[in-house]
């Protein structure tokens, strides 16, 4: 997550006065299809890649990339405004005083035919503002205040005003170049909440409190349900409090909080969590509202990422899912396992956004060879480096149907290079040949992550996540995952239940420790059954009603488990003698297999024989359980290559393969084998050099490198 400094706001406040825009000469949507979201601009489909361009001071290194992007096919442009004017009641809206126009201008003046989508931020009003509305501030637990509170029903009134004052003011100025907006907020202007990395604690403000009244109300209907719930007879629906900082960071003994015991802090952070979902739909509809025929876009569910962090307010995007305002949700891609001969990771579940007909965006802030050397995460040392990299990340959106934008963030020249936008468009034009034959993407991998489940472990103190649990199983996980050899997706358990999860060979359900009766049903009539493998990780349904229920797992597993004590996260692969660190220090409780009738995977170190994963054949389907938090590339593998999933590369590569192409990036220097998973007709994507008709293809590479082929399967009639 990056972190903008943003210059103090201009002069001017909150008006009821709004623009009508002018008639819009362009018309930007995104339209659900059989075969994914597919972004449509004046009523071609188009792909969604763009470049994102920041101007502070001197335009000059921005406006060569505009112009190179442009000459290599990329046209659409997303410009930060570092800052929106704010005007009191009774006055026009206006420009004056701001940069905006300059920056507009720098850029339409290296590319006239540009297709903007501005990325401003609406949650910093002028301190005449904040004057006026002191209680509207976010609160934090040591008394200091912060941004506007996004629970404050006056700043969200105002702020989307202001949205509309601005829209209107440039859809007037610029007719003919706009096509969409990007509304931001909160932490380095991403929806995720201001101080959650200084381990602040927010929402002690009184439109938090307020809010969290009406989020109770809703869902307990009586003060007797309320009190029956929190074990406290003295309150109301009128008079609950926001829990304190003590009750928030509380913990249970192990590794979970007691769903009882911890009611209160449990229902503030789904309540705080979908009110930042809530905002964000809020922003978004404001832009609407201005411009039905424009793109809403906005960050959020970094859930993978944040590790289940209640205080994040990404843990809400099932909810914002459902809104019908936003077209586009983004964010970078991981800060871990980056560089050159990474994964370069996703940040959250983006196939569940796919399916419900959003697209995803990533971005792409790769610190190219044009940076500092001293950049980091991750740089690239060359233009090899940089272009491998580009590709990786480009395949990932690519063979899924996503979206991407190249990050310039403050006019630094991250892609101040001729040769490197050139490849860039290559991978444009690449997207956009593919739109008329696109598929929906279906991995026979599929991740399945419950957002609910990942607050119900105890709180790290530190805000970040819970270290024993959230961190290694959803964050540390993921290099192994992506790794195995075939191509993943990652998706909501709620959608997974709801039939919205196409149809896989092995599911990995990684955390979901809470799951009613009817969701655990619901869940083995969508998984288990067709020969399916089902991997379940760790302890799924330990949380049955308002209990941690420790016998319940092997319920749900199908495997008799025992708890034992005395390990820690190391395992022994069975045969190989592989060794592993889960990294999982403390977790408690841990289990052991104590199943005849399962196969052993791996067994604790030091523990004698105490089985940690094992495998069972169940009625119509396999049941694979791991007592550890993760799982080496080699037992993934080979749990897939049993459950009939094609293994592409078993090499430990990075693999991506949908919509026609099939890519990889290596990991290391050498020779990499690829096996089709029929035999086809190969062509080298970049290049349009064809490799022939095979089912085996062989490449010398380097790490970092990344090779891309469209791949069409031989008729099998």
């Amino acid at each position: 997550m990056k972190s903008y400094i943003l210059p103090a706001l201009l002069l001017g406040a909150y008006t009821m006065f709004t623009y009508s825009p002018a008639t819009a000469a362009n018309k930007a949507s995104v339209v659900k299809t059989p075969a994914g979201p597919v972004l449509m601009i004046n009523g071609q489909p188009t792909a969604p890649a763009l470049l994102q361009v920041g101007i502070m001071g001197d335009n000059t290194l921005a406006q060569k990339q505009v112009k190179w992007a442009a000459e290599s096919g990329i046209n659409i442009v997303s410009p930060t405004l570092w800052g929106i004017p704010w005007t009191k009641d009774g006055e026009t809206p206006t420009l004056a005083g701001t940069d905006i126009e300059y920056w507009i201008d720098s850029i339409l003046k290296a590319n006239p035919n540009a297709l903007l989508i501005p990325r401003f931020p609406v949650d910093q009003p002028p301190a005449w503002w904040e004057k006026l509305h002191p209680d509207e501030l976010m609160l934090y637990q040591d008394g200091t205040k912060g941004l506007a509170s996004i629970h404050s029903k006056i700043w969200r009134k105002a702020a989307a005003k202001q949205i509309a004052n601005l829209i209107g003011i440039l859809e007037e100025k610029y007719p003919n170049n706009m096509i969409g907006y990007h509304v931001c907020g909160q932490n380095s202007a991403e929806w995720f909440y201001e101080g959650f990395w200084d381990g602040k604690y927010e929402g002690f403000e009184p439109p938090a409190r307020d809010g969290f009244r009406i989020y109770l109300k809703n869902k307990y209907k009586s003060d007797k349900a309320l009190q029956t719930a929190w074990a406290d007879r003295s309150v109301t629906l009128a008079t609950a409090p926001v829990p304190t900082y003590a009750e928030r960071t509380a913990s249970s003994k192990g590794s979970f909080r007691d769903p009882q015991l911890h009611r209160k802090a449990l229902d503030f952070d789904v309540y705080q969590n979908e009110a930042m979902a809530d905002c964000v739909s809020e922003m978004c509809k404001a832009v609407k509202d201005a411009v039905p025929d424009r793109l809403a876009l906005a960050f959020y569910g970094y859930t993978l990422e944040l590790s289940g962090s209640a205080r994040s307010g990404h843990i809400a995007l099932g909810k914002l899912l459902e809104s019908p305002y936003i077209d586009g949700i983004c964010a970078p891609y991981s800060y871990g396992d980056r560089e050159p001969g990474g994964s370069g990771r996703f940040m959250g579940v983006v196939d569940s956004m796919l399916e419900h007909g959003k697209i995803f965006f990533t971005e792409d802030d790769t610190r190219t060879f044009m940076t500092d050397p001293a950049a980091s995460p991750g740089r690239c040392d060359d233009l090899r480096q940089s272009e491998g990299v580009m590709t990786r990340n480009f395949a990932h959106i690519l063979t899924r149907g996503a979206g991407l934008w190249w990050m310039e963030p403050v006019g630094n020249g991250a892609y101040a290079s001729e040769e490197l936008l050139q490849h860039n468009g290559k991978l444009t034009k690449l997207y956009q040949d593919t739109l008329a034959t696109k598929t929906r993407y279906t991995p026979e991998v599929a991740v399945i992550v419950d957002e609910l489940s990942g607050l119900a472990a105890n709180p790290f103190m530190d805000g970040v996540g819970n270290e024993g649990v959230n961190i290694s199983l959803m964050v540390r996980s993921r290099y192994n995952l992506y790794r195995m050899g075939a191509p993943l997706g990652t998706y909501l358990l709620d959608d997974l239940l709801a039939g919205k999860v196409p149809p896989a060979k092995m599911y990995i359900i990684m955390n979901a420790f809470k799951l009613s009766n009817a969701q655990l049903t619901a869940l083995r009539k969508r998984v288990c059954h067709g020969n399916n493998t089902v991997v379940w990780m760790y302890a799924p349904g330990i949380i049955n009603g308002n209990t941690v229920t420790p016998e319940n797992v092997s319920k749900v597993t199908g495997i008799n488990l025992r708890q034992i004590t005395g390990v820690d996260g190391n395992i022994v692969m069975e045969g190989s003698g592989e060794t592993f660190d889960a990294l999982q220090s403390g977790l408690s409780p841990m289990y052991a297999v104590d199943d005849q009738r399962a196969t052993p995977i791996a067994r604790y170190a030091g523990s004698g024989n105490a089985v940690a994963v094992a495998q069972k054949k169940m009625q119509g389907y396999t049941s694979v359980y791991s007592g550890a938090l993760q799982l080496p590339t080699s037992v993934l593998r080979a749990i897939a290559n049993d459950a009939g999933v094609h293994i592409y590369n078993d090499q430990d590569n990075i693999i991506m393969a949908g919509n026609g192409f099939m890519a990889l990036h290596a990991t290391s220097n050498g020779r990499k084998i690829v096996r089709l998973p029929f035999n086809s007709q190969v062509q080298d994507a970049l290049t349009s050099q064809s490799l022939g008709t095979s089912r085996k293809l062989s490449f010398d590479m380097q790490k970092g490198d990344s090779m891309l082929l469209r791949v069409q399967p031989e008729s099998r009639n």
